[in-house]
């Protein structure tokens, strides 16, 4: 989760935000060397330090550092926000290793583009050490090996062969993406609790288990355009089609028992909801997929068999260059796209994930994970316009991360008394796992 997501589970949070609408939002680091360093509200948690809260382990591919906000002599104003300046000495900056100083930068979005524009540079505290915006983070971390080698050594009272084997150990590890066999291995497992959804034996989209016989896929999926509907909605027509991988697949197609619960539209908190948790008639799936940069999408797009597409989130603050890269390969259509976008109202959520994809049509409602193959959201749809001849195309795709979903159900599961959602989820001690019903007594 981002910062601001764990904050948006605490209903005083909530309610102290509503009240100040039209303020900055300004989160600053409690503990450590750099107290109150202000942090962005995407800021991952993970990078928390554990003396702070508790949180998970650090990914590898990530790293922080600190940019204080007066800049050199000849730097006028720094940050773009006033408040900012007013309240900090400090700004603490995630970056992903390998990347440049300026792209870290410019994700980021609080720092004036006048250092973009000009010949600017970095330089580190209380040293002579300077460095290009072009240098890539990797190289600031080596560079400072020497120094930090020395403190280790006097800190933790290590010899440098100690030293050096817990950096092999910890930060010299390769960098784990799809392509590593075992995350393969462990995606095709997954592939088994995916499903096509289909109404009156037509192809819909996609789902997947969630828990016991319960399944997951968006609500307009099967025809749910507001929250009104989820009451009236027949599903009498819908099934679940499972290890359709390719045309000659043996259809193992299973009846929908009801819809437990379903919300389409903005929750108590402003954010947008999109899902349906269908009960099937009977279902023991055999797989317990785990529990809970870049991600990786299951699904039957184009109506088609079981396909899979790793791909890279695009972080909030890069949506729009992400936008503008699409305009520009694109020029012909442009007035299309601004149309398109003036007649649907394109707009993003904060529990919204953007990405490119290639899943479109049919897909809707497919789990996506991430690196290690954890449920972190469900794929929803696309920022779509006609390019030609009545084929469609999308600015980028985007999912709706599963906190908001899972809160949502639990609410509506205690209200509607369907218990067993409710235990399954309590036993399962997170929100973001999903379930099996390989240990359950379904038949």
């Amino acid at each position: 989760m981002t910062v601001l997501e764990a904050l948006n589970t605490s209903n005083i949070f909530r309610i102290e935000k509503d009240k100040k609408k039209k303020k900055e939002i300004l989160i600053q680091r409690s503990n450590g060397k750099y107290l109150k360093a202000a942090v962005k509200t995407d800021f991952p948690c993970c990078l928390i330090e554990e003396d702070q809260t508790t949180v998970t382990s650090k990914p590898e591919t990530l790293v922080t550092f600190l940019v204080e906000k007066e800049g050199g002599p000849t730097v006028t104003c720094l940050l773009k926000s006033k408040a900012l300046r007013e309240s900090v000495r400090y700004v603490c900056v995630f970056a992903f290793k390998g990347e440049n100083v300026e792209t870290a930068l410019k994700r980021d979005g609080r720092f004036n583009d006048v250092i973009f524009r000009k010949h600017c540079g970095l330089s580190e505290s209380g040293t002579d050490t300077k460095h290009e915006f072009s240098i890539p983070i990797l190289k600031i971390l080596r560079d400072q090996f020497k120094d930090l080698l020395e403190t280790l050594q006097q800190r933790e009272n290590m010899n440098k062969s100690k030293v050096q084997k817990l950096f092999r150990e910890e930060y010299h590890k390769s960098v784990e993406n799809f392509s590593e066999v075992k995350k393969v291995k462990q995606l095709m497992r997954l592939s088994d609790a995916v499903c096509q959804i289909r109404v009156g034996g037509s192809a819909v989209g996609t789902g997947f288990i969630l828990c016991d016989r319960f399944i997951l896929t968006n609500a307009h999926v099967i025809g749910i355009s507001t929250d009104r509907n989820c009451k009236t909605v027949n599903v009498e027509q819908v099934t679940a089609v499972f290890d359709y991988e390719d045309l000659d697949s043996q259809i193992k197609s299973i009846s929908v028992k009801q819809l437990a619960a379903g919300f389409y539209g903005k929750d108590d908190s402003g954010r947008h909801l999109d899902y349906a948790l269908l009960e099937l008639d009977c279902y023991s799936p055999t797989v317990h997929p785990p529990n809970r940069g870049q991600i990786c999408i299951l699904g039957h797009p184009g109506e088609g068999v079981k396909k899979m597409d790793p791909c890279i989130i695009i972080e909030s603050e890069n949506r729009p260059e992400a936008a503008d890269k699409h305009v520009s390969e694109n020029e012909n259509l442009f007035n299309v796209m601004t149309q398109k976008s003036l007649e649907e109202k394109w707009d993003f959520f904060d529990n919204e994930i953007t990405y490119d994809s290639c899943f479109f049509h049919g897909s809707s409602g497919s789990p996506v994970f991430d690196v290690d193959c954890n449920l972190i959201g469900i794929h929803t749809g696309g920022y779509e316009y006609e390019r030609k001849k009545h084929k469609t195309w999308s600015v980028m795709e985007y999912g709706f991360t599963m906190q908001p979903i899972l809160e949502n159900i639990r609410a509506r599961a205690k209200i509607k008394g369907l218990h067993e959602i409710f235990a399954a989820d309590q036993q399962n001690q997170t929100d973001n796992e999903m379930g099996s019903a390989e240990e359950s007594d379904e038949s």
